[in-house]
């Protein structure tokens, strides 16, 4: 018998999770501690700790007033969102284009694609996989400033994707379009890069907005 060694809080933090990347908890929607308490079976003051977490993610949001629901962006949020995350990656490529150990680095990048090969990866599964992979574009470069401002957006993007839904943004974390991405870095050519990431992020974000235009 496998136990789940994850504590109560834990445990109730990953079923609110699960349930907002699963579409049952839908953006907008609020968050009835009363209800959702008696569903998991813990006290409010535990479910209250459980959430925590799902509010400095970005999945939860606080009216504040003591109130949180889930995340649900605008279309000019998600428009602004991409015009920062494309600034951000765009550096961090081009810093890792101009290093002399720049294969190296391109293949630590392929390596971190390769979940997205399995065909029947969970949607979470999807989803991580690809946030880890463009966060690692930030990391591998060192700066730790442009790794924490790219991380303070992880969570509306992680909502982005969650609203747009498996059936439609499982075709958009695919390993072949992130792995042009570790070919253009390893290149060294940093307009290739440049161009490359700036068609990746623009391909998608023009596609999130014509398909959840969530004002």
């Amino acid at each position: 018998m496998k136990f789940d060694k994850r504590t109560l809080r834990q445990r109730c933090s990953a079923h609110v999770r699960e349930a907002i990347i699963a579409g049952s908890l839908e953006p907008g929607a609020h968050i009835v501690e009363m209800r959702l308490a008696e569903e998991l079976n813990v006290s409010r003051g535990t479910l209250r700790e459980a959430l925590r977490p799902l509010e400095a993610e970005g999945l939860l949001v606080g009216d504040g007033k003591g109130h949180l629901s889930v995340r649900r962006m605008t279309a000019k949020e998600i428009a602004e969102v991409f015009q920062v995350r494309g600034a951000l990656e765009s550096l961090a490529a081009s810093l890792l284009a101009a290093r002399p150990d720049r294969e190296a680095v391109a293949a630590r990048l392929r390596d971190a694609l390769m979940p997205l090969k399995d065909e029947s990866l969970s949607f979470a599964a999807q989803i991580e996989a690809d946030l880890g992979f463009h966060e690692l574009i930030c990391r591998l470069t060192g700066n730790a400033t442009l790794t924490k401002s790219w991380r303070q957006l992880s969570g509306q993007i992680k909502m982005m994707i969650i609203a747009v839904g498996p059936a439609r943004a499982s075709a958009r974390m695919r390993y072949a379009d992130h792995a042009v991405i570790a070919d253009a870095i390893a290149s060294g050519d940093l307009d290739r890069v440049r161009e490359v990431l700036a068609g990746h992020l623009n391909e998608f974000s023009l596609r999130y907005l014509d398909d959840a235009p969530l004002d």
